[in-house]
């Protein structure tokens, strides 16, 4: 009943450099050695039959991210606009536009230049902004009364370390409003097993299924289940797990126990012969060497790729999931809160059922002791909540540890948890470090606080690698000692490309942060990481 068109290879131009070559996508040319330097607009062509016999379904042109700015035309004519946004997911109807039987031609625009009207803002960000479809796109094909979204919201009560009782409520849409009818399936991942099937007449936005004795996903457990809606005349799925996260004075219980978040940052992005369209494999890689350190927490500040988040869906990792706000502009306006306020909608809509996430990000690093900032975090914080109650909102802080604002109030205290990069002795001086981090955890007295960044950064600080790892050992040790601290994130995992490094040029260019290279080779503090 579904039917799906990979659009992999694609003639691509720049047209103001004269050229042009056959890609695959994902494909970012920021990577590429003749094209490199370009910021601004790029050109995807492609030419594919669509057969005849798909005539009479409903027809979606669908991208996972294209960086940042994309313009999609089918046969000469625009269907659709996705700006503002760059590593979110998209599509657009093409039923009108599609010629079944006959070769159709689509062309993706593609815009990478820094711009006001778009988050991560002009150039106000630490990361690669590699312009280009980087992420994967398809044609697919749904009868016109589909299912057209699926999504699963668990209430649940725990019964011991591995099992609960509860209720999915199963929100849904239908491309023509309603479904006459509906059995819905919870299928065991592990095992192919059906758990619950149930009937529902007159399905329109919402169902619930009651269960008993239902498995857990836990870090250390990572169950999965099927979620399956059939129809008359439709079949769809999502997968999810059953858990529940929140925050009790200064701990974070995960299905109702306090945990510990030892958590490390990744920079998707930064191997210099893929840039952002890096294969899977590579991302798995990088995953693995998280979980291999003993890692349950991870932090994305930008949003990822559907199958990382099913990776870490399946291995129990946890994870941040940020909106790109970065740095400036520090007096938030209306037109940072609404572009945040579309990126919400799309993260939940697209991302919501992976039981991995846990916390939504709402920015990092904003100025977090003025007014504007403080007001944004509220809003947002509020926002996604009223979109999403499965998951905690959070903002990571730069400046609840300065000295002049010591007395002063901090936007991370507006969150479910108070995050802080701690860079104390580095990016920002201090002369009594232990006594610094003391009362700065103190000013989040009464919840619990994760150190949201720490390490070193070359070429700006000297010491090397030997230096970071002297850091790592310092820094936990402290952590220990203080009450509310309940996790941390060193940062990076990675040296990372980023369009704002210190070290190296073009594609190379990078921050040397991490405790491994750009290519995922492993440094003396990695090994040290892994045994702490």
């Amino acid at each position: 009943m579904r039917y799906t068109i990979q659009l992999n290879k694609w003639n691509f131009s720049i047209k103001e450099l004269d050229y042009t070559t056959l890609v695959t996508v994902p494909h970012t040319w920021n990577v590429d050695d003749n094209v490199m330097k370009h910021r601004g607009t790029a050109e995807y062509e492609t030419i594919l039959k669509i057969d005849e016999n798909l005539k009479g379904k409903k027809a979606f042109i669908s991208f996972n991210a294209v960086y940042h700015t994309a313009k999609v035309y089918v046969n000469g004519e625009l269907v659709g606009e996705h700006s503002r946004s760059g590593f979110t997911p998209f599509k657009f109807d093409v039923t009108d536009k599609v010629i079944f039987g006959a070769e159709n031609k689509i062309k993706v625009l593609v815009d990478n230049t820094h711009i006001d009207e778009m988050l991560p803002h002009m150039n106000d960000f630490d990361w690669a902004d590699d312009g280009g479809i980087i992420r994967k796109a398809e044609l697919q094909f749904t009868e016109p009364n589909s299912i057209e979204y699926l999504r699963a919201e668990e209430k649940i009560e725990v019964i011991n370390d591995n099992l609960c009782n509860g209720s999915l409520v199963i929100k849904t849409a239908f491309l023509d409003g309603k479904a006459k009818s509906g059995t819905v399936k919870i299928i065991d991942y592990s095992n192919n097993k059906v758990v619950i099937e149930k009937h529902f007449d007159n399905i329109e936005n919402e169902v619930t299924v009651d269960f008993k004795n239902l498995k857990l996903w836990s870090c250390y457990s990572p169950n999965l289940y099927r979620i399956a809606l059939e129809t008359e005349n439709d079949y769809y799925e999502i997968r999810t797990g059953l858990r529940s996260i929140e925050v009790k004075g200064e701990s974070i219980l995960l299905n109702g126990k306090e945990i510990y978040l030892k958590g490390c940052e990744w920079m998707p992005g930064s191997h210099p012969d893929f840039g952002m369209a890096e294969p899977l494999e590579h991302s798995i890689k990088c995953l693995k060497q998280l979980k291999n350190a003993g890692c349950v927490f991870t932090r994305f500040h930008w949003q990822q790729d559907e199958s990382l988040f099913d990776w870490c869906d399946e291995n129990g990792l946890l994870v941040q999931e940020e909106i790109p706000y970065w740095g400036y502009p520090k007096q938030t306006t209306p037109l940072q809160l609404d572009i945040a306020k579309q990126q919400a909608d799309e993260m939940v809509y697209f991302h919501s059922n992976h039981p991995s996430i846990v916390f939504w990000g709402v920015g990092n690093e904003l100025g977090a002791e003025t007014e504007p900032t403080i007001q944004y975090v509220k809003d947002m914080v509020a926002y996604f909540k009223s979109l999403d109650g499965r998951r905690l909102v959070n903002y990571v802080s730069n400046t609840l540890s300065r000295v002049e604002n010591i007395d002063k109030d901090d936007a991370t205290l507006y969150g479910d948890v108070a995050m802080w990069n701690d860079y104390l002795g580095l990016w920002e001086p201090s002369d009594d470090i232990e006594n610094h981090m003391i009362r700065t955890c103190k000013k989040a007295e009464g919840m619990p606080l994760i150190v949201s960044e720490f390490g070193l950064c070359e070429p700006h600080f000297k010491g090397g690698d030997k230096e970071r790892a002297r850091i790592l050992k310092e820094r936990l040790e402290m952590y220990g000692g203080i009450r509310n601290i309940k996790g941390y994130m060193w940062f990076s995992l990675n040296d990372y490309r980023t369009h704002c490094g210190e070290a190296g040029e073009d594609k190379m260019r990078q921050r040397v942060h991490g405790s491994t290279d750009l290519y995922g080779n492993e440094k003396p503090s990695y090994r040290l990481f892994c045994n702490l």
